[in-house]
């Protein structure tokens, strides 16, 4: 199952800083600072224009940069954009490298998000090459992370990738179970951000699951139960909309 372009888009998120010490004047550490972070939001920047090329160019100065200055959150950010275009552009064992890169890099920073960032693509990289054990074992620390920042968003992400994992291992009530969790965070959160995306891709999972073969009496009914709650989930989103504020 292929996943919708919101859940595979890189954030654009703060640049951090993590120093470690580098040998270099204070002069000159700030302008190669000043230089990596620009050449970082410009990366983004391409990135979400779709722009893979420009995004790579400017993904690998900034890293450059960063490793001079030997500053380590800047490095790891750098390293998840170029995972995240590597997967765009069809090169998972490519990803595989920078996201193993980052998310050791991040472990040990306080750059929590970024970490938890370089987890989940790490697990998409491994799905990618067909490591579903890997795949599996970074998803569930990314979800981890991400429940202790916490960001909902992200962990519906990461619990649709985690169910799409569950599903071509035949575990199907697993899977059940993390698009229900989903379903049950649209209906409590329903000014989420992406909450109309997130639920037509959850729903769509569901949806391709209930005709699986494989599948026995009692999944089946398990399914048919949670498209059920469809028309729930959507009532409340579309309440929702309209009791929104406006800006």
């Amino acid at each position: 199952m292929t996943a919708p372009e919101f859940l595979t888009s890189p954030l654009s998120l703060p640049i951090q800083t993590t120093m470690v010490k580098a040998d270099l004047p204070p002069s000159d550490l700030f302008v190669i600072l000043a230089i990596a972070h620009k050449d970082l939001i410009w990366a983004n920047h391409h990135y979400q224009q779709g722009q893979f090329p420009e995004a790579l160019a400017k993904f690998e100065a900034a890293l450059s940069y960063y490793t001079q200055a030997q500053e380590t959150t800047g490095m790891g950010q750098s390293l998840n954009g170029l995972s995240a275009v590597y997967l765009s552009l069809g090169q998972p064992e490519r990803s595989l490298i920078c996201s193993q890169a980052a998310a050791a890099i991040l472990e040990d920073t306080e750059a929590k998000y970024d970490y938890a960032i370089a987890l989940h693509q790490l697990g998409r990289s491994h799905f990618e090459l067909q490591h579903i054990a890997q795949a599996e074992q970074s998803y569930v620390k990314a979800l981890k992370q991400f429940y202790s920042l916490p960001d909902i968003d992200y962990e519906n992400r990461i619990l649709i990738d985690l169910g799409g994992i569950y599903a071509q291992q035949h575990k199907f009530l697993f899977a059940l179970a993390c698009y229900e969790s989903v379903l049950d965070s649209l209906i409590v959160n329903p000014f989420l951000e992406n909450r109309r995306e997130t639920l037509s891709a959850v729903v769509q999972a569901v949806a391709q699951l209930s005709q699986h073969e494989k599948l026995g009496k009692g999944a089946i009914a398990a399914f048919q139960s949670v498209l059920k709650e469809y028309s729930l989930a959507a009532y409340h989103l579309q309440v929702a909309s309209h009791l929104r504020p406006s800006r």
